[in-house]
């Protein structure tokens, strides 16, 4: 082992401190913004069959602006499906481009990249349902809760 990193990662520490202790979940959504759009965040996932988040999937609330080592985090956790709202994949240390709404599975874990919650709720409330259903049409292609 080298006395020093040859590729750093940010830490993902901080990240699990964030999360629930149970480490047996498939699914992780990760989101940024407002308190205010917890609720919408709550209609999305009770629609896919969540209806208890904090004991059915990880949900990790991260600040835009910080680096995230998620392949790390993911690894670690061992879930199987993340779904990330508004990020930049390379910010959070993937090294993917995948088009929004398209799930896209990657070393036996499956992938969703999704426009932020504010701008999927804003769009919705203007008329514009085009962020919300493709959301909703992405979620059904594998990120449903199994009953």
């Amino acid at each position: 082992m080298l006395p020093f990193n040859l590729i750093g990662q940010p830490e993902r520490s901080d990240a699990l401190a964030r999360l629930s202790p149970a480490r047996d979940l498939p699914l992780l959504v990760v989101y940024y913004g407002e308190l205010s759009r917890r609720a919408f965040l709550q209609r999305i996932l009770a629609a896919a069959g969540y209806r208890d988040p904090g004991t059915e999937l990880h949900l990790l609330e991260w600040p835009l602006d910080q680096p995230l080592d998620l392949a790390g985090l993911v690894r670690e956790l061992a879930v199987t499906k993340v779904i990330l709202f508004g990020y930049d994949p390379g910010r959070l240390g993937l090294h993917f481009e995948v088009a929004n709404y398209f799930p896209l599975q990657l070393g036996g874990v499956r992938y969703l990249l999704a426009d932020s919650l504010e701008f999927i709720e804003q769009t919705k409330e203007a008329g514009d349902s085009r962020a919300a259903g493709a959301l909703w049409n992405a979620v059904k292609q594998g990120f449903t809760r199994k009953q």
